[in-house]
């Protein structure tokens, strides 16, 4: 008899969701931000996450469409066409890739400045990729251990540095609350955008997800509050941690002056952890996306391809690529070029959410199609016969109202970005159209062997969360 299917329930997803988010943004990006927009840094991050919850509303609407099983990003290509719905996998896949550089850079730096002056950053960094690489075709057991143990030690550590910063809130100058000016507020907001983008791994695994009109709308709204508060309450700390200038290091400073001696140390420990956690779980996710369209056929079979049950094309690509990167670009592009990818993806998911909101039925599905899908949903959530309307799907206040909101203000993010990175990422997300182009070439076993994984939620992400 086989056994039943484990599906992966909320509480798995929110610390998926927040391991991916809190990594390197809040121990790098959070003195950056302050030192930008002074006090009202905590605005920027606010709005930021007010901008990104626009489109992760969207994400919910199409993942709720997704099979049993599925992509969660399977809707887009119903609704824009299928190289649309591939190009919006391929940009979180090489979003996640970057993702691991952006991290790791920060990894490196902490380590080299409060605790091995004497090796390079650079070569730290890279160190921990091939490290991370190395994890992800390990057990999936220990990966799962790995990922639960670092997010609850992580969330643990910035807890206690919040806890001192309210304590000592007083030694806090919130005046001139906008030192900068109201306009810093805006400019550091799309500084921010990234800090926010990890909540796209829950959508990554949505077929498998248990119960996922309910799940992942509320893992999603979950996580992004804790990171929100989070980040919140970072920027206290800071003003309160008697600091005249802030830069990447300045929460490590500041907990040396809020917590003693002992902080100084037990943050920077943190900033570590946090990284490798958000590294690993930015691997997993683009792990999990790869093995995925290689299981639709939507890459070659080899892109996918599993060894002893691990991706390892997916991974050791990646980590490839992330090395690259970390020899090649300076931090500030290589933020910039996760943004423009992950920016490229998000208007493509707003469309296809807006186009799901403006009618019953989802736009673009023929009557076809739509007894297909809920063929593919099956009695557990598919797509309800009267009105066409999406049993399984999410229906917006104002309708397509907040998807249109999501694009726009995801694609004004890009005037943030310099011309030149915008083009460098666009045209790497273009790039994989050629990857795309080569799916016909099809490898019956090993495909086989994809399909019967990820039939089980043994798939990279699912068989390390699912509990």
């Amino acid at each position: 008899m086989t056994a039943p299917e484990k599906k992966i329930g909320l509480l798995a997803c929110v610390a998926f969701a927040v391991g991916t988010m809190v990594g390197a943004g809040v121990f790098v990006l959070s003195g950056l931000a302050v030192e930008r927009a002074g006090p009202a840094a905590i605005l920027s991050f606010l709005l930021a996450g007010v901008l990104v919850l626009l489109s992760a509303l969207s994400f919910a609407v199409v993942a709720a469409l997704a099979p049993p099983g599925g992509s969660g990003y399977a809707y887009v290509g119903v609704a824009l066409g299928t190289r649309f719905g591939f190009l919006t996998s391929w940009a979180f896949w090489l979003g996640g890739v970057i993702g691991v550089a952006f991290v790791l850079n920060a990894f490196g730096s902490y380590l080299h400045d409060f605790f091995a002056h004497g090796v390079p950053p650079q070569a730290v960094a890279i160190a921990a990729a091939v490290t991370i690489a190395g994890l992800n075709l390990g057990p999936a057991s220990l990966i799962g251990r790995a990922e639960t143990a670092l997010v609850a030690v992580k969330v643990a550590i910035l807890a206690l540095l919040i806890v001192f910063a309210l304590v000592h809130v007083d030694r806090a100058h919130f005046t001139p609350f906008t030192p900068h000016g109201t306009t810093a507020i805006l400019t550091t907001s799309s500084l921010l955008f990234v800090a926010y983008l990890g909540f796209n791994v829950v959508t990554n695994l949505a077929g498998d997800v248990d119960r996922p009109q309910r799940t992942i709308p509320l893992a999603i709204l979950i996580s992004m509050g804790v990171v929100a508060l989070i980040y919140a309450g970072v920027v206290i700390a800071l003003l309160a941690g008697g600091i005249s200038s802030y830069d990447e290091a300045s929460v490590g400073t500041a907990a040396q002056h809020l917590i003693g001696r002992w902080g100084g140390i037990l943050i920077p420990v943190g900033a570590l952890i946090s990284t490798l956690s958000a590294a690993n779980a930015n691997t997993l996710g683009s792990s999990e996306i790869m093995v995925r369209l290689a299981a639709d056929r939507m890459v070659p079979t080899a892109a996918g391809r599993l060894w002893h049950g691990h991706p390892a094309v997916s991974v050791l690509s990646g980590a490839a690529i992330s090395v690259i990167l970390l020899l090649t670009g300076d931090i500030q592009t290589i933020v910039a070029l996760g943004n423009v990818a992950a920016i490229a993806a998000m208007v493509l998911v707003n469309a296809a959410a807006f186009r799901a909101q403006q009618r019953g039925r989802p736009a673009g599905v023929s009557s076809a199609q739509l007894g297909a899908l809920s063929a593919q949903h099956g009695s557990g959530g598919g797509l309800a016969p009267h009105g066409g309307r999406p049993a399984g799907g999410i229906r917006l206040p104002g309708g397509p109202v907040l998807p249109a909101l999501g694009l726009v203000a995801a694609a004004a993010q890009l005037f943030f970005i310099s011309w030149w990175e915008t083009l460098v990422g666009l045209a790497l997300v273009a790039a994989g159209l050629g990857l795309h182009a080569l799916r016909g070439r099809h490898l019956p076993d090993p495909h086989a062997d994809i399909v019967d994984h990820l039939s089980r939620n043994d798939g990279p992400a699912g068989r390390a969360i699912r509990r």
